[in-house]
């Protein structure tokens, strides 16, 4: 899990890191988003822990979920989901 979240991060932050000026703060948004959810878990799995480990553990969490609204907008919803089964029957359908 450690090393998916590292991986996780590293290609959100590829892909996001030349946004459009309209992009550039949902994609800030989105990376912290991710990277305060990372950085939680990473912490999640010592062995024990302080209460400043503890507080850098609320911190994160106060961090996701403030900003976690920002992957509303992506949700899938039934009518996109309708297109989305169209589009892949199409596609499987054009295979040779």
């Amino acid at each position: 899990m450690r090393n998916l979240g590292r991986c996780v991060l590293g290609v959100l932050a590829v892909a996001l890191r030349q946004p459009g000026s309209a992009q550039l703060i949902p994609f800030k948004h989105a990376l912290g988003c991710v990277r305060a959810l990372v950085d939680f878990n990473m912490m999640a799995q010592y062995r024990s822990h302080t209460a400043e480990t503890i507080t850098y553990m609320e911190d994160y969490l106060d961090t996701f979920h403030k900003i976690k609204d920002i992957f509303l907008e992506f949700q899938v919803n039934q009518g996109i989901g309708a297109k989305i089964n169209e589009q892949r029957r199409e596609l499987r359908h054009d295979r040779p």
